[in-house]
């Protein structure tokens, strides 16, 4: 005798999924910058240069002579021309007085008086050399300060934006699941 049995058949179930992917927007701003540079401060101190001539020795040569001095030997030569002036005049006046003892004294005083002495001219060079001009020069003294000033940034970042979408993900049964059986054999089939 046959027993009965059952054969089966299963499909299993199939599922479907759906996604769409999620999506990011990002958008940020540039950050704002401020940058401020003060002017450094700047002094600038001079001290005048110098410049020394001295001439004098180079104007005695040329007859130029300081006030002071000029004074003096003018007053030194007036002394001497006067001094000479009385012993000429006290001389003429001898010869005159002894007129009497000949000799033609009157011309003679007057002859002396009117031929006046021949003056001496020389020539040269004056100064004679430049080491009668006496050149002292101090240069000019700049002194330079700078002080600097540091500059001023100020900084704003700007936070980003996002704008997030989210993704959906969407499970669906594609295929059903089933499980057949039928009998086989036995009193199932007919037979029995």
């Amino acid at each position: 005798m046959n027993l009965p049995h059952l054969e089966m058949r299963q499909t299993s179930a199939k599922i479907g999924i759906n996604t769409t992917r999620a999506t990011l927007e990002q958008h940020q701003a540039p950050a704002t910058l401020s940058i401020e540079q003060p002017k450094g401060n700047l002094s600038i101190e001079t001290v005048a240069a110098r410049l020394e001539i001295d001439s004098t020795q180079a104007m005695i040569e040329t007859g130029r002579l300081p006030a002071f001095e000029s004074v003096q030997r003018y007053a030194e030569y007036g002394r001497q021309m006067g001094q000479q002036a009385v012993g000429r005049v006290a001389s003429e006046g001898d010869q005159l007085m002894r007129i009497e003892q000949g000799g033609n004294a009157v011309s003679r005083v007057a002859k002396s008086r009117d031929t006046p002495p021949a003056e001496v001219t020389t020539l040269g060079f004056s100064p004679r050399s430049l080491e009668r001009v006496k050149i002292n020069y101090t240069p000019a003294e700049v002194q330079l300060n700078y002080t600097a000033e540091r500059p001023r940034i100020e900084v704003q970042v700007n936070r980003p934006e996002l704008n997030v979408t989210e993704g959906t993900v969407e499970i669906y049964l594609r295929e059903q699941n089933q499980l057949d059986m039928w009998p086989v054999g036995g009193m199932f089939d007919g037979e029995g």
